[in-house]
């Protein structure tokens, strides 16, 4: 579906793409912008795009009430699972369950079903009833029990725009012992959401839908005391402390 009217007042697949009026004429600037940076002949790009990236994740962070050094960038929800599933400690997925709603985000179940043999985990998707357009949280309930390692939770449907009760499913998932991971994408930045209420162990997110972003601005969040058991697998020259330091301390001075 595609807007019917010029001024896009006919626009209606924000669950795919967000738009704004102005929004092809703000990408240009931004994107020149970019590029007189990235083109230019001298030694000034790594700063510039790092500090610039670092602004993003604290617009992300202000959002979401994420405390400072818990989110990071990715292309998108599926990349972030992905990232975190091989950085957990193996007792969080091995022999367990991971459960997922029948309504989540196709990408990351057909992510997590390949990811089963190779971790360990058997992924449990709780079905729609029949004739529904979303998984009623009761059906989710029923199938969380202590053995599930892991629970990835969708805040808001992009099927049916059906926000699930994170409040009551966040506290069935404590009581289990569980991993509780929630995919945020569809609502964020139009709906208030707060990592701490209820607390999540991480959070997923794209730049795209109501934030109107661009594809590759994703964002993972992942609860402090959950990075300190982590051993990521995707590593690489930003990762390792003294690189990001003297760049970061290289876009200051420059700024």
């Amino acid at each position: 579906m595609t807007a019917s009217d010029p001024d896009g007042s006919g626009y209606f697949l924000y669950h795919s793409i967000g738009q704004y009026p102005g929004k092809a004429a703000d990408l240009a600037r931004a994107m020149e912008g970019f590029a007189i940076v990235w083109g230019t002949p001298d030694d000034g790009q790594w700063p510039v795009i790092l500090d610039r990236r670092a602004q993003f994740i604290d617009h992300w962070r202000n959002l979401i009430g994420a405390p400072q050094r818990s989110v990071t960038t990715c292309e998108n929800v599926t990349g972030g699972l992905y990232a975190l599933i091989g950085a957990l400690p193996a007792q969080h997925l091995a022999g367990r369950r991971v459960l997922v709603a029948g309504d989540c985000f196709p990408s990351l179940h057909f992510l997590l079903t390949g990811l089963q043999a190779r971790f360990g985990f058997t992924l449990e998707t709780v079905p729609l009833r029949p004739g529904a357009h979303w998984v009623d949280d009761d059906d989710m309930i029923a199938a969380w029990g202590p053995d599930v390692g892991l629970a990835l939770l969708t805040w808001v449907s992009s099927t049916s725009s059906h926000r699930c009760d994170l409040d009551r499913l966040v506290a069935h998932g404590r009581a289990q012992g569980s991993l509780i991971g929630v995919d945020i994408t569809q609502a964020a930045g139009l709906l208030p959401f707060d990592v701490g209420r209820p607390a999540v162990d991480f959070a997923l997110s794209t730049s795209l839908k109501w934030m109107c972003g661009t594809p590759g601005a994703g964002i993972l969040h992942v609860a402090p005391d959950l990075i300190a058991t982590c051993q990521p697998e995707f590593r690489g020259w930003f990762s390792q402390q003294c690189s990001a330091t003297n760049l970061m301390r290289r876009a200051r001075q420059s700024g």
